[in-house]
């Protein structure tokens, strides 16, 4: 069996539609409503998705990433967008997933590793917004299993997530990652 070659940039941007379709059309209440980030709110999660996106692009920029927060307004989901779009364009440049950047908090990195890395935040904060707007929600298999094997890699106990929360083998590859990233499947229970 050969070695499966993720295309990780178009990974992330279907990881990226998908928060684009969740946060479309919000209004002020579920802004307010608890995620299974604890610490956030889904206005909160949204302007952390808007500021490590931003820092994704300023650390591939070579600028630094301590980037002043950029406040969501009126308009989450045009402040969302434009800084995935920033991002894109930035992940699309020549030779960007070949070099080496700085990755926000963790030192140098390859670019696919930032895109890796990128793609896992924005899939896994997707399903914390549908959760926290009470939908149930299965990624497509392919996306699932993309992060889920790209989230193997990660060191236990990564600073940026919960800690593991057992689920069974035999659970669904999205309540498994899920489950990786700190999260309960059955989350708010």
């Amino acid at each position: 069996m050969g070695v499966v070659v993720l295309d990780l940039v178009e990974l992330d941007r279907r990881a990226c539609e998908l928060n684009f379709s969740l946060i479309d059309g919000l209004g002020e209440a579920e802004l307010d409503l608890a995620t299974p980030c604890v610490e956030w709110t889904v206005r909160e999660l949204i302007q952390h998705q808007v500021e490590s996106t931003t820092a994704f692009t300023a650390g591939t920029g070579g600028a630094s990433w301590d980037v002043a927060r950029v406040p969501l307004g009126a308009d989450p989901l045009g402040v969302y967008q434009a800084a995935v779009s920033e991002a894109w364009a930035t992940f699309d440049r020549a030779g960007m997933l070949e070099g080496e950047w700085e990755f926000p908090g963790f030192g140098r990195q390859s670019g696919r590793t930032l895109v890796a890395a990128h793609f896992v935040d924005n899939l896994i904060h997707a399903w914390d917004l549908a959760r926290a707007l009470g939908q149930e929600y299965e990624f497509e298999e392919d996306l699932a299993d993309a992060a889920l094997r790209i989230t193997r890699r990660y060191p236990p106990g990564i600073a940026s997530f919960a800690p593991p929360v057992d689920v069974p083998d035999t659970a669904s590859t999205t309540d498994r990652l899920v489950g990786r990233l700190g999260r309960s499947p059955r989350w708010p229970a």
